[in-house]
C-alpha cells in the first residue's frame, strides 16, 4: 500500500551551527523521521516547519494523529489544520530542505534571522534565535517510500544547458541544493544573490561552468541590487536573446498584496500555455530560475517573460514572501 504524498513527522533538533549574521543551520534527527525523505535529490524542494505556540520547545498538539484521523476522513492536510486553534497548533512556516541525509535520516535546513526595523523577529526566526538541541517541532514533509508525485519541487531545467539562477537570502539554502543537484551535468550558468551583508556571503559549492555573483545589500532595498544584475547578466548572454524564440507576451497581473506571487511551468493555465513557443522542451537552451521577495520576482518576471520573451515553459519565478506580510 503506498504512503499517503505529504505527511506529519517529529523532528528533533540534533545540530545548530551559525553560518552566518543572517544564516543559522538546524539540523533535524530522530525516530519521528523514519518516514520522511524522497527519492531522488531533494533540489529546491519545500517542507513546513511547524512552530509551537509561545516559547514551548515542543509541540502541544498531536498534530500527527490529528492529520492520520482527518485522512482517513477524506480532509485533505491543510484544511485539517486550519480546523485547529492557532493558540494550540502553533504557526506554520515553509522553508527548503538543505540537505536530506537519508542514510542517516537526518534534515538540514538553512533558517535565515529575519528582523523588521525595530529588530523584531517572526515565529521562525524566533524560534531558531532560541532553539537548543532537543527542542522539537512537526515538519509537514514528503513521506518516503510514496509511489507518485511529491510536489514541492519546481526547479526543473529539463535538458537547458544554459540556466540563470537569481535570489535573495531567502532563496540561498534551496540554491545551494540546487547546485549539488546540477553535479556533474554539462551545463553553464550564473547565479546572482542578494544578502544582507558581506558577511553572510556563504562558501558554496558551484557545478562546473556556473559562476556566482554575491551582492550583499546593505542599506539598500530589498531587490535593488539583484535587479540590475539579473538584467545585465541576460544581456551578456547573446544566446539568451537570439534564441529563447516566444517572443514577447502580455502577462496577466498579480497583486503581490493579496496573493502568492507563483509562475512556474508545472501551474500554467491553458491560456499561458498557448502562448508559449511550440519548440519541443528539450531543444530549448534557456533555462531561468527566481525566488525572492515578490515585489523584485515580480519585476524580473516581466522583465525576462513580456520584455526579453522568454518562454514562460522555461523559467519558474516564485515570491517565497512579501515585505511586511506573514505567510498565511
Amino acid at each position: 500500500m503506498s504512503r499517503p504524498a505529504v505527511s506529519a513527522f517529529d523532528a528533533t533538533v540534533i545540530g545548530i551551527e551559525d553560518l552566518s549574521p543572517a544564516f543559522r543551520r538546524v539540523t533535524f534527527g530522530g525516530p519521528g523521521l523514519e518516514n520522511f525523505g524522497i527519492n531522488g535529490h531533494p533540489r529546491d524542494l519545500r517542507l513546513k516547519l511547524v512552530i509551537p505556540p509561545g516559547e514551548a520547545t515542543e509541540p502541544r498538539f498531536d498534530l500527527i494523529g490529528f492529520l492520520a484521523e482527518q485522512s482517513a476522513a477524506g480532509v485533505p492536510w491543510y484544511q485539517a489544520w486550519l480546523q485547529v486553534d492557532e493558540s494550540e497548533r502553533g504557526c506554520m512556516r515553509t522553508y527548503t530542505v538543505r540537505e536530506w541525509r537519508d542514510d542517516v535520516r537526518e534534515l538540514v535546513v538553512d533558517m535565515v534571522l529575519h528582523t523588521d526595523a525595530d529588530g523584531h523577529s517572526g515565529p521562525a526566526a524566533g524560534w531558531a534565535e532560541t532553539a537548543q538541541i532537543g527542542h522539537r517541532l512537526h515538519i509537514i514533509g514528503p513521506t518516503r517510500d510514496h509511489d507518485g508525485v511529491y510536489g514541492g519541487i519546481e526547479f526543473d531545467p529539463g535538458d537547458a544547458d544554459q540556466i540563470l539562477i537569481a535570489g535573495d537570502e531567502t532563496a540561498v539554502p534551496a540554491i545551494a541544493s540546487i547546485f549539488e543537484s546540477l553535479s556533474g551535468r554539462d551545463v553553464r550558468g550564473k547565479a546572482v544573490i542578494e544578502v544582507p551583508t558581506a558577511a553572510d556571503v556563504l562558501d558554496l559549492a558551484l557545478p562546473e561552468g556556473f559562476e556566482i555573483e554575491w551582492l550583499p545589500r546593505g542599506d539598500a532595498g530589498f531587490g535593488e541590487k539583484l535587479e540590475p544584475a539579473v538584467r545585465a547578466a541576460v544581456r551578456a548572454e547573446s544566446r539568451v536573446l537570439a534564441e529563447v524564440g516566444a517572443g514577447a507576451v502580455e502577462l496577466e497581473d498579480v497583486d503581490i498584496d493579496s496573493e502568492i506571487l507563483w509562475d512556474v511551468p508545472a501551474q500554467l493555465t491553458q491560456a499561458a500555455q498557448s502562448s508559449s513557443s511550440e519548440t519541443e522542451r528539450t531543444a530549448r537552451p534557456f533555462y531561468a530560475w527566481i525566488a525572492g521577495e515578490a515585489g523584485p520576482v515580480k519585476r524580473l518576471r516581466r522583465y525576462l517573460v513580456q520584455e526579453v520573451g522568454v518562454d514562460r515553459k522555461q523559467v519558474a519565478f516564485m515570491g517565497y514572501w512579501r515585505q511586511g506580510k506573514a505567510e498565511g
